[in-house]
């Protein structure tokens, strides 16, 4: 007899129902199904492009939009507004005017200018130091500009340097170091003292310098210190005989002596010719004598102009003095400045 299977939709002898045989899959192993078929559920969406990017492709496409241009303008604008401010000084104006109230506020509290000391003042005038600080008591401290006043000290003749500090809460500290006056300077109908490089100090109070080396001419200032330092090491006893240096033609000296004696010396070779002079003084005593003047020009011999009574009666010339090379003249006229 034929054997028939239970339908899926019938129940079993049982009487128990059975479920539905699954179908297979016809997609092989290993291989991933076909992506239309797959569902789209939860998948991100690309990110939207930035302003920047958006920019760059309405550039591309040739479509020019307003803002960018109207931000440009406005940045161009708002550049020659600030340009114009800081080149009329508005800006530094406001500034200043910030900075004058915090000062005033603060020196309502005790930060004003109620004293100033100075340290190695000797010639300065204390009223031409004042006056170049440029404060009053009571000013506020700080608002005192220290570089501004130490550049305004420095021009007075005699200070050398100067340094300018604050002393909170109320006092400015001024250190002088002066120039050293050196000789009198005279040139034409003027005379200035002048320190050991040859700068002129001052044209007031020469008087009161009277005892310092005495220099005549133009260029003299700039050669004296060489000379003056030369003579103090080798020939003190010469130098103190001397009244003055005579600058001429600004090549060479001339010492005028304390007697009137003109001392004319050489372009080249002054620290020999010197010492020959010196040499001479001591032995025949040649500056002593009844002389207008004693030229060393000559590297090989020391002229020496007479006076008018001595060229006539004695002479001072022995024969000693010929043999030693020195050379009498017999005129009372002076030799000119050559």
């Amino acid at each position: 007899m034929r054997q028939v299977k239970p339908s899926s939709r019938t129940q079993s002898r049982t009487g128990v129902r059975t479920a539905p045989k699954k179908k297979s899959s016809k997609v092989a192993p290993g291989k991933r199904r076909n992506a239309n078929s797959m569902s789209t559920f939860g998948r991100r969406k690309e990110r939207p492009a930035g302003p920047v990017a958006a920019w760059f492709a309405n550039l591309r496409e040739g479509n020019f939009g307003t803002q960018p241009f109207a931000y440009g303008a406005v940045a161009l604008v708002a550049g020659v507004i600030v340009y114009g401010l800081v080149i009329g000084g508005h800006v530094q104006a406001a500034v200043d005017s910030g900075q004058r109230q915090v000062n005033r506020v603060l020196a309502l509290s005790g930060f004003s200018i109620q004293n100033v000391t100075v340290t190695g003042r000797v010639q300065t005038r204390k009223d031409d130091l004042l006056e170049a600080v440029g404060v009053g008591r009571g000013d506020p401290i700080f608002g005192f500009d220290t570089e501004a006043a130490r550049q305004r000290i420095e021009r007075l003749g005699w200070v050398r340097s100067a340094t300018v500090t604050r002393l909170l809460p109320d006092t400015i500290r001024i250190d002088v170091s002066e120039r050293q006056p050196f000789a009198l300077w005279q040139r034409g109908g003027a005379l200035s003292i002048i320190d050991a490089q040859g700068q002129p100090i001052t044209d007031e109070g020469v008087q009161d310098f009277a005892h310092l080396p005495f220099i005549v001419g133009f260029g003299a200032p700039r050669e004296a210190p060489a000379l003056l330092n030369m003579m103090r090491a080798e020939e003190p006893q010469l130098l103190q005989r001397v009244r003055a240096f005579v600058r001429v033609s600004e090549r060479r000296w001339n010492l005028r002596l304390e007697n009137g004696v003109d001392v004319k010396l050489p372009e080249t070779g002054v620290a020999k010719a010197l010492s020959d002079l010196a040499a001479y003084d001591t032995k025949y005593k040649v500056l002593s004598r009844d002389i207008v003047s004693v030229d060393l020009r000559l590297p090989d011999r020391v002229s020496v102009e007479l006076t008018e009574g001595a060229a006539t009666t004695k002479g001072i010339a022995t024969e000693a003095a010929i043999k030693n090379g020195v050379m009498r003249t017999g005129s009372s006229a002076r030799g000119g400045n050559t």
